[in-house]
């Protein structure tokens, strides 16, 4: 941030200054974060602005015209200025606000934005000249915040960003409209969830193909969102497009019990649902109960999906405890080679 004396100068200040001193002085911001002198003031590149107070930021901030890094730690922040688009210098802009529903319309000036780290449903109303940076990979945009998965229908008129997406093909969907949905959600991956005996022609835009039963699609898209969430473990991206990019549909199999006792019998459950003839490419198994498991009880289950045969980088494991007594469940999706 841009150093400064605390000289302050209101002498010949325009209107925009004064109503943002006003504001800052109001609500305790510093002189060291938003200076009261104009010369200083004008200079600052980065900005932020802590506080559980404010719910609206004063139009003046969108004169700041040399800011580059802009953070608003404001919880209860409810609205954005319509000046924000006046930032044409801004790269990195983050807000913690859930609270904000609506980004303004002169968003769409901003095109410096390099990161934007803003709640999910801000991120699925980004306008076109930004969503445009994020698909082209000639430009560098980076959203922290987006969802991870997404379970899209047809009858959507915008689709929201996401790393992977989910189809079931219960909703008839063509090429045509799964190549529209891969780009305007910039999808990273493309996954048609098979919940009936309707299959689906071999479509080159599609990743993979999913068995499983209706009541099961929420359970799958919980998976991708635990096994590959980059957040909290390193996943190599590479290793995981060629895991799931598989040419046979993959099958999800699952049990449970109500006692953690009995995972050996949950477990032999899960292995006794794959086909012995089978050739298994790649595994993703996930293991849910009310206490972590011991290391002697995992590494019988990982060795016995070790010994499957396919490659250590195409197996992949999560562990959720959750809240539930005496619970037990596995879940295992595997792709035949």
């Amino acid at each position: 941030m841009t150093k400064i004396n605390n000289i302050s100068d209101t002498t010949t200040a325009k209107p925009w200054m004064s109503e943002l001193w006003t504001w800052a002085d109001e609500y305790g911001i510093s002189e060291k974060d938003l200076p009261r002198n104009e010369a200083h003031l004008l200079a600052i590149t980065e900005l932020e602005i802590c506080s559980d107070q404010i719910t609206e930021l004063p139009e003046g901030i969108g004169f700041l015209h040399n800011l580059t890094h802009l953070t608003l730690k404001c919880e209860v922040l409810e609205r954005l200025p319509e000046s924000i688009g006046q930032l044409s210098q801004l790269e990195r802009l983050r807000i913690t606000s859930d609270k904000v529903k609506q980004l303004p319309e002169s968003f769409a000036r901003p095109i410096s934005l390099s990161s934007l780290n803003i709640p999910t449903h801000l991120s699925n109303q980004l306008p076109t000249t930004l969503m445009d940076k994020y698909r082209n990979e000639n430009e560098t945009l980076y959203i922290e915040r987006m969802a991870f998965t997404s379970l899209y229908s047809p009858l959507e008129k915008n689709y929201g960003l996401s790393f992977f997406g989910f189809v079931l093909i219960s909703d008839d969907w063509n090429e045509k409209a799964l190549i529209d949905l891969k780009f305007k959600a910039a999808l990273d991956f493309l996954l048609v969830l098979q919940t009936t005996e309707q299959t689906i022609d071999d479509f080159d835009v599609v990743d993979g193909v999913i068995i499983c039963k209706p009541d099961e699609v929420q359970k799958i898209i919980n998976m991708f969102e635990t096994t590959f969430d980059y957040s909290v473990m390193g996943i190599d991206f590479g290793d995981v497009r060629e895991a799931i990019n598989f040419a046979k549909p993959a099958k999800f199999i699952q049990a449970s019990a109500l006692e953690v006792s009995e995972s050996d019998k949950v477990f032999s459950q899960i292995i006794d649902q794959i086909p012995e003839e089978i050739t298994v490419k790649s595994v993703m198994f996930q293991v849910e109960s009310n206490r972590h498991f011991t290391f002697d009880e995992f590494k019988v289950m990982s060795d016995t999906i070790d010994n499957m045969g396919a490659e250590d980088e195409h197996i992949f494991y999560s562990a959720k405890v959750v809240d539930k007594p005496e619970h037990c469940w596995m879940g295992m999706i595997y792709m035949i080679g």
